[in-house]
């Protein structure tokens, strides 16, 4: 998963993800931000995991939900979970290679560590 951290032109932080990744960059920027607290609370949810004391946890956002178990990490739009309108002609598929990603769950700790150095930094 290659991925940047820039500031845009206000000073806010932007995650940029590579093709194949880009929900995480939404959820990053948009969903996440600089919000120590729900970092916190992501990375202790993440210690109960690797402990098993508990199997699975979804993390609702506004848009994108992430869903984590003690091995992967996915990013899905909740767009996805619309039923799609029964009037689509047939064999076509609604576009979705942007509103869907995974990782493994070490390098999503890997990602998450960095942008909170990276927010924590003015």
């Amino acid at each position: 998963m290659n991925y940047q951290f820039i500031r845009d032109q206000q000073g806010s932080p932007v995650a940029e993800f590579d093709m194949g990744s880009e929900i995480f960059s939404q959820w990053f920027t948009q969903e996440l931000g600089t919000d120590q607290h729900k970092i916190e609370a992501i990375f202790k949810a993440i210690q109960e995991l690797r402990s098993r004391q508990i199997k699975e946890f979804v993390l609702q956002g506004n848009e994108i939900n992430l869903l984590f178990d003690p091995d992967e990490v996915e990013a899905r739009s909740k767009i996805l979970d619309i039923q799609a309108p029964d009037e689509l002609p047939e064999g076509t598929q609604l576009y979705d290679q942007e509103s869907i990603a995974g990782c493994g769950l070490e390098d999503f700790i890997r990602v998450l560590q960095s942008w909170s150095d990276f927010v924590s930094d003015n």
